[in-house]
């Protein structure tokens, strides 16, 4: 990840260099969208924050049929780029974008607002980690009682002898992908500068002090990880019922 300029080249070349980035970056949306088929598909308001060029969203109002759409993203060029992408789309009606960051969003227009369904791609592991809890915290007070957090991230193995082998692995697979010498040195340098590892423990620690369930993590290809959350409240009264 040489550069993370979304209004810049990298952003006009991102579905391209995701592909080198994100190890399984087809498979890790194929399964996000059978998550929300299973778990979300009646959620009547969906939030989705920096989707870039906004490949997810046809299928999430395809999916989510009875669903308003907010959408946050920050960059101009990637907010283009998702009016492009549901510009032919017949429920495009129902998906609201906005420019600004989620923290931006709640303290503004988002104020107080409560969503079913809350997706987040790859964006936590932008921040250190201060403002990654930040982020989380935030994420976890926008999603509604018995809601469903979408989550995925770079994030590091916690064990030191771990993290060197996967390391060395996904070198690997991008020398192998033919990734530029000069590249391969700037994403070794982008590591805790420009990309941070979202640690799976601090995860689990403020969806607890949240109140929420443990996450499931759903999916891992190398340092990527994909987490369901699910918000406490109507999903715990749901089963004493049972």
């Amino acid at each position: 990840m040489p550069s993370l300029d979304f209004d810049g080249e990298y952003g006009r070349t991102y579905r391209k260099s995701i592909q080198d980035s994100i190890p399984g970056h087809d498979v890790l949306h194929e399964i996000a969208r059978a998550a929300i088929q299973a778990n979300s598909s009646d959620a009547k308001q969906v939030l989705v924050v920096g989707p870039g060029p906004g490949d997810e969203l046809p299928h999430l109002l395809n999916t989510c049929a009875d669903a308003e759409l907010t959408v946050l993203e920050p960059s101009e060029l990637m907010l283009e780029q998702c009016r492009k992408t549901v510009a032919d789309h017949p429920g495009r009606s129902r998906c609201r974008l906005l420019p600004c960051t989620l923290k931006a969003a709640l303290e503004g227009e988002l104020k107080g607002a409560r969503f079913d369904l809350v997706v987040c791609h790859n964006v936590l592991h932008l921040l250190p980690c201060e403002e990654q809890n930040a982020m989380l915290r935030d994420l976890t007070q926008c999603t509604a009682d018995g809601g469903v957090l979408l989550l995925s991230a770079y994030s590091e193995a916690e064990d030191g002898e771990s993290q060197r082998e996967v390391f060395d692995v996904a070198w690997q697979r991008l020398v192998d992908r033919g990734v530029p010498d000069d590249r391969l040195e700037k994403i070794r340098d982008s590591r805790n500068k420009v990309v941070f590892s979202l640690d799976a423990s601090r995860v689990a620690a403020v969806l607890e002090q949240a109140g929420w369930r443990a996450p499931l993590q759903l999916y891992q290809g190398l340092f990527i990880r994909l987490w369901l959350c699910r918000a406490g409240g109507q999903a715990e009264a749901a089963q004493l019922e049972t």
